[in-house]
């Protein structure tokens, strides 16, 4: 979708304090740099090194992450932090835009959301006692993965006009003590409708749906004149 880029930068930051970076990633450059890019923790790794002075705080920003056959674009959003370019990032492959209050004002939009759509299944210890924390289990259906995006939708201010395109994307895998795991990646594109301001804005800062740290949830918007 050709929107990421909003609104106005005069490079001051006045009252906007919403940002979009966008990084331009060429395919050699992760061994190039030694980045070693390798899975979504080292991406999570890169990523926060656009906000250098925010080490042990709560992560301020969504991420996206798309490849193609000129490398890969990195996407950040950040409603209060603007983002620094690293110093991985050549200079005329990083770009920040102010995303303006009136951007999120519009009653219609095209979407581009790529997210990990999932249910909460219980889980027990050995003496069959239900923990406090249990696991996501993918959603591999189109049902149900159009179904989990309506309810999503509804806890976000925003109705999906007509049915929405779905498909998968990219997985992205992460280390973890005993091997690695996955995040199952689907994108789903159509048009919505604001139908509660307030948590159309707190939806659109902080993602939907989980594994929002490893580059989901991030809704890409183009507003729908009518």
């Amino acid at each position: 979708m050709g929107a990421q880029f909003l609104g106005t930068d005069d490079g001051t930051g006045g009252s906007l304090m919403s940002w979009l970076a966008r990084a331009l990633i060429e395919p050699d450059l992760a061994a190039y740099r030694r980045l070693e890019l390798t899975d979504s923790y080292a991406w999570h790794r890169a990523a926060w090194q656009a906000f250098p002075k925010l080490d042990g705080q709560p992560r301020p920003f969504l991420s996206r992450l798309d490849s193609g056959p000129d490398g890969f674009t990195l996407l950040l959003l950040s409603k209060e932090h603007r983002p620094e370019r690293p110093d991985w990032c050549p200079e005329e492959c990083w770009a920040v835009k102010s995303i303006t209050p009136e951007f999120l004002g519009h009653r219609q939009y095209r979407f581009d959301l790529r997210a990990n759509p999932t249910r909460k299944v219980l889980k027990f210890d050995t003496n069959g006692e239900r923990t406090k924390n249990g696991r996501r289990k993918p959603l591999t259906r189109i049902d149900e993965q159009s179904e989990w995006l309506r309810r999503k939708a509804m806890e976000s201010g925003f109705n999906v006009l007509e049915a929405p395109e779905v498909g998968f994307c990219q997985d992205q895998v992460f280390r973890k003590r005993n091997g690695h795991g996955v995040h199952t990646g689907v994108r789903f594109r159509g048009v919505l409708e604001v139908t509660d301001q307030q948590q159309f804005e707190e939806a659109f800062y902080k993602g939907i749906g989980s594994a929002k740290g490893f580059g989901f949830g991030m809704l890409l918007l183009q507003p729908v004149r009518i």
